[in-house]
């Protein structure tokens, strides 16, 4: 009886400890986890940071090459652009167009524009996938979509035009 009785007792012990060790590998799994993470939000979102800086200034310089009609640092600050941008998405492809033909001047103010709408895409878009990747896995439903510039463009002039005199309350 005491045998037995010794028995039970081991294996409600066992029992405990194994459930014990359990929670307490579940606990260090999600601890590790969590800590991995955080240093991973971190040094992507400062990252991110650094590279939208970067266009920032980068653009501000393109501005003042085509402002002062130098081609050559247009050409720098081209290869520049292209060193930080996508080469296989479609609209970063068209910054670097868009900056290669600022050397025209009968265009240069309409391409100055639409360098500056395409680079504030650009910049919008980053920091939206940059708010996306710190929320937890379980809140990110979808990617943010960068916005075309052909589509902003024609929002942006419907935005722009004039209100008819007919749609103008009476006064």
């Amino acid at each position: 009886m005491a045998a037995e009785l010794d028995m039970e007792q081991f294996v409600e012990f066992a029992s405990i400890l194994s459930s014990s060790v359990v929670a307490g590998l579940v606990a260090a799994l999600v601890a590790f986890r969590s800590g991995e993470r955080r240093i991973q939000i971190e040094n992507i979102t400062q990252e991110r940071a650094k590279w939208r800086d970067k266009i920032r200034t980068i653009a501000l310089e393109v501005h003042k090459a085509a402002c002062a009609s130098d081609k050559n640092r247009l050409a720098e600050l081209h290869l520049q652009f292209a060193m930080n941008l996508n080469p296989t998405d479609n609209e970063d492809q068209a910054i670097l167009f868009v900056i290669g033909a600022l050397g025209d001047q009968d265009t240069r103010e309409e391409r100055l524009a639409e360098f500056s709408d395409r680079v504030a895409l650009l910049l919008k878009h980053d920091w939206q996938r940059a708010k996306l990747e710190v929320k937890p896995w379980f809140l990110r439903w979808r990617a943010p979509k960068r916005i075309c510039y052909e589509r902003f463009r024609v929002s942006s002039a419907a935005e722009r035009r004039p209100v008819e005199a007919s749609h103008v309350p009476a006064g």
